[in-house]
């Protein structure tokens, strides 16, 4: 069974209806939380996704709040959590492959809690992907990408 780590831009547009992206990333999440895959999580991508919709996107507080809460309150998904080898993993592939430490933190997260794919909406993030050994699946098409920060949220 595919093991599926979702980011903190998937988990954020997942949670917030009125985002473009949002129908494409439900339809790539949704199986997932109904047993077709594990779906994986981590607490603080949770937290952090809450405040990219309070504090970028303009939701209110209490509606975030709802969001996330519903998604925390799911038995049906995998926490995983990292420690200091992550970490030091982190720094050292950062340096190796010249990218954004916390993309690397995050990819070798995933792949330390044996994920078979990276879900997010994050077109950058792919050469981490690749190096973690963990497989990139961004379900929005590049057009509607393009809209994300603009017309999108």
């Amino acid at each position: 069974m595919d093991r599926k780590f979702l980011d903190v831009n998937a988990i954020a547009v997942f949670l917030d209806s009125d985002h473009v992206g949002h129908p494409y990333v439900r339809d790539a999440i949704t199986p997932g939380l109904r047993g077709a895959f594990e779906v994986l999580l981590n607490a603080y991508q949770l937290v952090r996704a809450r405040w990219i919709m309070v504090n970028r996107w303009g939701l209110n507080p209490s509606d975030a709040d709802e969001a996330v809460g519903s998604i925390a309150a799911l038995r049906s998904v995998t926490y995983v959590e990292g420690d200091g080898e992550v970490v030091l993993e982190a720094l050292r592939l950062s340096r190796e492959i010249r990218h954004d430490v916390y993309d690397c933190f995050v990819t070798n997260l995933a792949e330390r809690a044996d994920a078979t794919h990276f879900v997010t909406t994050d077109a950058r993030i792919r050469e981490a992907c690749t190096a973690s050994g963990v497989e990139y699946e961004n379900p929005v098409p590049s057009a509607v990408l393009r809209r994300f920060g603009v017309s999108g949220r």
